[in-house]
C-alpha cells in the first residue's frame, strides 16, 4: 500500500466547482482515484477533472534507543 495525494475538480448538487484534495491509501494510482472518486460521490459531488496524482511510500519508523 502507498499513500496518494489525489488533487480534483468536483461539482456540487447545485453545479458550483468544488477543490478536492484526497489522502488515503491504495494499491495504486488508478485505486486511488477511484476512491477519491467514490467519496466525492459518496458526498453528492460530480467529479469534473483529476488535477494530480501524488504518491509517497508507506514506511514504518523505527526507534531506536541508545542506552
Amino acid at each position: 500500500m502507498s499513500n496518494f495525494r489525489v488533487l480534483a475538480t468536483c461539482q456540487d448538487a447545485s453545479g458550483a466547482p468544488i477543490s478536492v484534495t484526497w489522502y488515503g491509501n491504495a494499491c495504486n494510482l488508478n485505486d486511488a482515484v477511484q476512491r477519491m472518486a467514490h467519496e466525492a460521490q459518496n458526498n453528492g459531488w460530480s467529479v469534473g477533472a483529476v488535477i494530480c496524482v501524488q504518491q509517497r511510500k508507506s514506511t514504518k519508523s523505527v526507534e531506536v534507543c541508545h542506552v
